[in-house]
């Protein structure tokens, strides 16, 4: 992996360190959401730090370049984040279905007793 990657990850990891830990601070961000964004950065400083990781990795699942199995697990990272924010988004509007069907009925029911 040339140096000019390994230093780009690591400035993008650190990016992303900083960045998740202001929105912490500010109470942006739910606290479970930010251990996908470490992970990642903790991924991206394995990978600048240990390019044999990455290496071994290409060899292994038979990539020609290092720098494309690194592009394909970050690709599968955020496809899998996605996938995961997917979920949420789809159980969030089950419970705001369920909850407008409650409110709805509350006040069918208090209308009914006036």
């Amino acid at each position: 992996m040339s140096i000019s990657l390994r230093i780009v990850l690591v400035i993008v990891s650190l990016l992303t360190l900083f960045y998740v830990g202001i929105k912490i601070k500010k109470a942006q961000v739910n606290i479970f959401d930010t251990f996908f964004w470490f992970f990642l950065a903790i991924v991206f400083v394995l990978f600048s730090l240990f390019p044999d990781i990455v290496e071994a990795g290409a060899e292994l699942l038979g990539f020609i370049a290092p720098v494309n199995f690194v592009f394909i697990v970050v690709i599968f990272l955020i496809l899998l984040r996605c996938f995961l924010l997917s979920i949420k988004v789809s159980q969030l509007e089950e419970k705001l279905k369920s909850l407008t069907q409650e409110i709805a009925i509350r006040k069918n029911l208090e209308d009914s007793e006036e």
